[in-house]
């Protein structure tokens, strides 16, 4: 039933919708980070288990310029320590405990600790999973960081395999000049304003993106937006949803992406809907 349903709606809105909507892709935030320790080779490892599509991460550089995937610009949420990555080398970074702070149970246990779990460099990563999708979220507004990502993304051939986000418009801004296209991009946190405004103003006709993926928060997004964006050629993903009810929310919007800590519970709501 609800795969005929999906098809009386794919003709009513016309092909373009059909294969956006029957594709909805799984990005696991920071690996399945809602059960194992964020950004390691742990989580993403279990990530890719439970089914995700795109690994989506985010980078830093470290005190003697290697890319970094961690959150934050310090560590004291998973190694305990305020220290910033852009002050240490990447051996102080790899003497560390990744696993050190994560948690299931408030603090009871912590059960990946001394288990030889370190923060990646982006190298590794890439190197660990050669034919997989990544999803590289530019955390500084950092034109260095921007260009040593491109040549990591060059020299390991990954052109087609990655989708570069930032919040900043000089760090994406400089990526897009230095790529030259070669590489998918996503909204700028300025570029998504503009889109907004000229979407409720009655202007989104006029409106260009620059950009390939526009990537929004669950608690904002309605259906009219997303269409507004699809229309436009854009890709839409969803962040940062784990409640089952929202993602199946998600899905009933006719996203491109769901971006959530829990790849799994994605999967089965993607199983349950007929999309997997």
């Amino acid at each position: 039933m609800k795969k005929m349903l999906k098809a009386i709606v794919c003709l009513a809105l016309g092909v373009g919708f059909c294969n956006q909507a029957l594709a909805i892709e799984i990005l696991a935030h920071r690996g399945a980070s809602g059960e194992y320790p964020q950004s390691t080779s742990l989580a993403f490892d279990m990530a890719m288990e439970q089914g995700a599509d795109i690994l989506e991460l985010d980078v830093h550089l470290s005190k003697d310029r290697y890319i970094i995937i961690n959150h934050d610009a310090d560590l004291k949420d998973n190694v305990g320590v305020s220290d910033k990555i852009e002050d240490l080398t990447l051996g102080e970074i790899k003497s560390l405990d990744a696993a050190y702070e994560f948690t299931r149970d408030n603090g009871n246990s912590y059960p990946f600790r001394n288990q030889g779990l370190t923060l990646l460099t982006l190298n590794e990563l890439f190197e660990r999973y050669p034919d997989g999708l990544f999803n590289v979220e530019i955390k500084p507004n950092d034109k260095v960081l921007s260009e040593i990502l491109w040549q990591i993304i060059s020299d390991y051939r990954m052109q087609g395999q990655v989708t570069v986000a930032s919040q900043h418009s000089k760090a994406m801004n400089h990526f897009r000049d230095i790529s030259g296209g070669e590489v998918r991009t996503s909204a700028t946190i300025g570029e998504l304003i503009e889109a907004s405004l000229a979407w409720s103003t009655g202007f989104g006709w006029a409106f260009k993106p620059k950009f390939d993926v526009a990537q929004l928060p669950y608690s904002i997004t309605t259906k009219p937006y997303v269409r507004f964006f699809q229309k436009k050629g854009v890709l839409v993903d969803l962040w940062t949803v784990n409640d089952e009810d929202h993602i199946e929310r998600s899905i009933s919007l006719g996203v491109d992406g769901i971006i959530g800590d829990y790849p799994d519970r994605i999967y089965q709501a993607l199983v349950d809907a007929g999309e997997r």
